[in-house]
């Protein structure tokens, strides 16, 4: 099970942590808490600073558990789904950046979760170039033990200039 400092730790676009409200098992997920949660863990993961030097895959787990269930979060750890980010902006040396989040509600359902599909805008960026990127997908959150939790991320790829594969 999770520790309760970890399910609370959300990190800002400038990298600070900053604590997570618990919200109340019989309320329903509200739209803006379910982009804060989101922004956050598509922060953490896919900020990569120093594309030389990358986290690495134990410190990208550790950086995405907070904010998944247990289920996602294994099967994440399982497929290395978290570490594409790091491969990526090392194979084409640039940075990576989260600019926006934006999730639209698609279906509350009878189990409590909601199912949203998302757009989130990247830049990659080095001293010499930026390019933008725009990424969608779908997402599910939930809540346990009274904190907002994704149960489910599946995303198309974008193919990423300079490099064969695609984030």
């Amino acid at each position: 099970m999770f520790s309760g400092a970890c399910n609370k730790e959300v990190v800002k676009e400038n990298g600070e942590v900053t604590e997570r409200n618990p919200v109340n098992e019989g309320n329903v997920v509200k739209l803006e808490e379910a982009e804060k949660l989101f922004k956050g863990y598509y922060t953490a993961r896919y900020t990569i600073k120093d594309p030389a030097n990358p986290p690495t895959f134990d410190e990208m787990a550790d950086n995405i558990k907070g904010y998944l269930s247990e289920d996602e979060y294994n099967a994440q750890i399982l497929n290395r789904f978290y570490s594409m980010p790091s491969l990526v902006a090392k194979e084409i040396n640039k940075s990576i950046e989260v600019q926006s989040v934006k999730l639209e509600e698609q279906s509350i359902n009878e189990d409590g979760t909601v199912d949203y599909t998302y757009t989130t805008v990247f830049k990659i960026y080095d001293e010499n170039s930026s390019e933008i990127y725009e990424k969608e997908g779908e997402l599910t959150i939930t809540i346990i033990d009274n904190e907002l939790k994704i149960t489910r991320d599946w995303s198309r790829g974008i193919k990423i200039d300079g490099l064969d594969g695609g984030l």
